[in-house]
């Protein structure tokens, strides 16, 4: 499987019951300035039949806390049957040639950041054993068109033990 998104990969397969997918648009949405809303996702190899699932945390749910979303079988992989071995977080848009491009994120630069830019926050990874593994401090950070969009540095907190970062941009972006 190699240059596909979200729930359009072939394979992917849905849970029973899931109540958000891939590329599905979250709502409500967080107010600029004012109640942030999150979502918690977890993506984690099934040590029993060796597919990568896809779990929402923060509504609770019958495993662990979780709710199962769906799964990628361990047949559509070759390099990631034993683990992963890149970890990307990423904001995107897409848009014609001929039009403008639409907002990222909140819409707002990423230096506007807690409660106004948009945000990628206590990013973690899990080793073998399940062991949180969080130093990230070698991430790079990536934007293609930086008269459009923008990304923060990444940020490391002793208080959350966690990574974040931040970024956006607002519409109006021309090829």
């Amino acid at each position: 499987m190699k240059g596909c998104y979200n729930d359009y990969c072939p394979g992917f397969v849905i849970a029973n019951g899931s109540n958000l997918l891939p590329g599905q648009a979250l709502a409500p949405l967080s107010d600029y300035g004012g109640e942030m809303r999150y979502i918690t996702i977890r993506i984690k190899k099934d040590e029993k039949t060796g597919d990568w699932s896809l779990y929402r945390e923060d509504q609770g749910g019958p495993i662990g806390g979780m709710t199962l979303l769906g799964w990628w079988p361990q047949s559509l992989f070759k390099s990631l049957s034993e683990r992963a071995n890149v970890i990307q977080w990423t904001g995107e848009v897409n848009y014609q040639d001929n039009e403008t491009g639409p907002s990222m994120g909140s819409g707002h630069f990423s230096d506007e950041h807690e409660g106004k830019a948009a945000s990628f926050s206590e990013l973690y990874g899990f080793d073998g054993l399940g062991l949180i593994y969080n130093n990230y401090y070698g991430a790079i950070p990536f934007v293609d068109k930086p008269e459009c969009y923008n990304i923060s540095p990444w940020y490391g907190s002793s208080v959350k033990k966690s990574q974040y970062f931040f970024y956006g941009g607002p519409s109006g972006c021309s090829h």
